[in-house]
């Protein structure tokens, strides 16, 4: 999703600005990832999803039972509900004193990291992704629990 915002939506000057990089790339004062990868290709919140769905999930799926499913049910509902603040949370200090963009409105400025219609979508796509791995999750918990607590192998 990132990348298509990037290559489609964003605004060039955005995306060179450092009070947008740096939330979106940085941890605190330094900048972690370099531009222009960062806020072309991760933008702040998607290197965790896209770690947990693409590696945490798949390497706890190693060890198909019960137990592994009900750990990815928990992690992916936890993790989904995190996303709903997070998707009304804005950098202040990116903005002038006493402004604050709303969650529901396009900000030219904003980009998909720090406020506007594009990051409560960006969060809430996150939300159902994880949702869906949750719900997945869940229905292979049961199937495990049914077999002794072991997934068998499709044939």
């Amino acid at each position: 999703m990132v990348p298509a915002y990037s290559a489609f939506v964003a605004d060039p000057k955005v995306l060179t600005d450092k009070q947008y990089v740096l939330p979106a790339c940085g941890l605190g004062d330094q900048i972690i990832i370099p531009q222009p990868i960062c806020p072309r290709v991760f933008a702040g919140e998607s290197p965790f999803t896209a770690l947990y769905s693409l590696v945490l999930v798949p390497l706890l799926l190693l060890r198909a039972r019960a137990r592994t499913m009900l750990t990815i049910t928990v992690l992916s509902l936890v993790f989904a509900l995190g996303q709903a603040p997070a998707a009304f949370l804005t950098f202040p200090f990116a903005f002038a004193p006493g402004s604050s963009p709303s969650p529901f409105q396009r900000e030219g400025g904003c980009g998909l990291v720090l406020c506007g219609l594009y990051h409560t979508l960006f969060h809430f796509t996150q939300m159902l992704a994880l949702l869906a791995l949750a719900f997945f999750g869940y229905r292979a918990y049961r199937a495990a629990k049914a077999n002794q607590g072991f997934i068998h192998p499709i044939a």
